[in-house]
């Protein structure tokens, strides 16, 4: 069945390239696992997530349309993806990668001087947005399990106790609201920060077993972000918070907008992986101005 509707993609991730090339055309690449307006999550057979998405956040695992997209009047649910010549297409709906920009895997950088002032400042620009929702809304039935969780895993980073983070993390999986829940989102930053801080610091990355019961998607996320694998406003913070790179674009600006909550949640695991290369006053400093500690 030849595609109705044709859609250009403007940038390719590359990881979702080299898992779309892995298949033969006429190949069924996988399906449809879940649908919002702006964005579809894919499920391949190799068991690799793919995200189509109208929104301009780029990543290593998106492909990022050209033009604003309604997918649920397009009905994508639940439909299987097929390798074409081009791209790919959902039955009669066709993706067109032929002549897309290609967003890299992100690179490595190394930690520069006035770490300490940029997380005070990102810190302190938290402050001034609306957080509710997030992991720092202390209205959320959630919030006082998470600060206690965020407590234990900040002592365990400045401690570098890195054998019982893993058990730690896990203890937060699932937790909050939203289709990637906060806890979720804080491991995601968390990990994103403290492996880009060992790479640094000539540590050997570390790889955490992540339990606990989440859905598919953010489980992806989770493991993708062990290996630098994560949205390109996440990185851009993350950069600017241990090299002081973008400063000038105040990179926090545009990851607090993704989601509800997922960025600010974010990023905040990352500032707290940053107390990895700090003392116990500084852990407690951040953790009260983040209203985790009183």
């Amino acid at each position: 069945m030849k595609s109705v509707l044709n859609f250009e993609i403007d940038t390719i991730g590359k990881s979702a390239l080299n898992f779309i090339e892995s298949y033969s055309e006429g190949d069924t690449i996988g399906e449809t696992v879940k649908v919002f307006e702006n964005t579809v999550y894919l499920k391949t057979t190799a068991d690799d997530l793919i995200c189509l998405t109208s929104k301009d956040v780029k990543a290593p695992i998106n492909l990022n349309l050209n033009s604003p997209v309604d997918f649920l009047k397009l009905d994508c649910i639940n439909k299987k993806a097929i390798r074409t010549p081009n791209g790919l297409k959902l039955e009669t709906i066709g993706f067109d990668t032929k002549n897309s920009k290609i967003y890299p895997i992100t690179k490595d950088h190394e930690i520069k001087a006035g770490l300490r002032n940029r997380i005070l400042f990102s810190v302190d620009e938290m402050n001034l947005f609306d957080t509710s929702g997030s992991i720092l809304d202390n209205h959320s039935p959630f919030f006082n399990e998470l600060s206690d969780s965020i407590r234990f895993i900040s002592e365990s980073a400045q401690k570098r106790d890195l054998v019982k983070l893993s058990d730690q993390l896990s203890s937060i999986v699932g937790l909050g609201n939203g289709f990637t829940p906060s806890g979720d989102d804080f491991i995601v930053g968390f990990l994103f920060c403290l492996n880009r801080i060992l790479l640094c610091s000539n540590h050997k990355d570390a790889k955490f077993v992540i339990m606990g019961n989440t859905n598919w998607a953010s489980k992806k996320f989770i493991d993708y972000s062990q290996n630098g694998i994560v949205i390109e406003p996440l990185e851009m913070f993350v950069n600017f918070l241990l090299s002081g790179e973008n400063e000038t674009k105040f990179p926090l600006m545009d990851l607090i907008q993704v989601g509800k909550s997922s960025g600010i949640d974010a990023s905040i695991g990352a500032i707290i992986a940053t107390v990895f290369v700090f003392d116990n006053d500084f852990r407690n400093l951040i953790l009260t101005k983040l209203n985790f500690l009183k």
